[in-house]
């Protein structure tokens, strides 16, 4: 039988075998990068896209908020606009039921959501949005959102809850103010279960309920109207300016949203 023999230890390659080698490495080595690189362009597009669909998300969810809020401070704005000119119309006497009943300290604040957004911001994973024009349209949106909350939440509501409400709360009869917290809690048993002990509560003091004129006349109304219209201008200015960060937070939203459907 015929015995094959390895190669001697001093056994020398020709060139050949080397460049045969080199590209078969070289070959291997590429191929493994080239996998590699494909690998994670796959694991960063699904990344972006996960991201963009919750970003997406978020945004719709102010949209929606911001235009509930449009509407109800559309609706505010009406209302105080109505007591307003009936108060500067009044000489002779005027009922503050029909005041409060339409002039409440209370309003709205906008609370944006942009957590995913924060999320990518501290991660980093806003570099995975290779499209440029997408990123800046994300950065102008939270930027605008951002400014929209902090007029809501700061700049409105120093004044609405701080020296309006003072004024409202020093002109608001005795009972007219009872029969609001009476209301407020009839308002909750409609929403939510309340406890027993609550609604034993308001069975004992819904006598205290009363309906009746609180007319004021002569001097004690033109130092209502003196103390009352100019805060009420100085408020209803400043929810005009706050609903005009509203609309461009919401249509920037709405600019973002079709982008995303159109080329996303």
């Amino acid at each position: 039988m015929e015995v094959h023999h390895p190669h001697h230890p001093t056994h020398k390659k020709n060139w050949k075998e080397y460049i045969t080698e080199f590209i078969m490495l070289f070959a291997a080595v590429s191929l493994g990068f080239l996998a590699e690189n494909f690998r994670e362009q796959y694991i960063e597009k699904e990344r972006a896209h996960e991201l963009i669909t919750r970003f997406s998300v978020d945004v719709t969810n102010n949209v929606y908020f911001l235009d509930s809020l449009l509407t109800f401070n559309h609706n505010m704005e009406y209302q105080m606009d109505t007591a307003m000119i009936e108060l500067y119309k009044s000489t002779d006497e005027f009922d503050l039921n029909f005041f409060y009943a339409n002039v409440k300290p209370a309003f709205p604040r906008f609370l944006s959501k942009n957590d995913t957004y924060e999320q990518m911001k501290s991660s980093g994973s806003l570099r995975y949005i290779k499209d440029e024009e997408l990123l800046n349209m994300m950065i102008d949106y939270t930027n605008e959102t951002e400014g929209t909350e902090y007029r809501s939440k700061e700049q409105e509501a120093s004044y609405v809850l701080g020296e309006y409400s003072n004024i409202l709360v020093k002109w608001t009869p005795t009972q007219i103010a009872l029969n609001s917290y009476l209301k407020s809690f009839d308002n909750m048993k409609s929403r939510v279960l309340s406890p027993d002990s609550t609604i034993r509560m308001l069975d004992k003091v819904n006598h205290l309920k009363e309906e009746k004129s609180h007319i004021i006349r002569g001097e004690q109304l033109q130092n209502f109207k003196k103390e009352i219209i100019p805060a009420m201008t100085r408020r209803m200015a400043l929810m005009k300016t706050t609903m005009s960060y509203f609309r461009k937070s919401k249509l920037k939203g709405e600019a973002l949203l079709a982008y995303l459907k159109d080329k996303h």
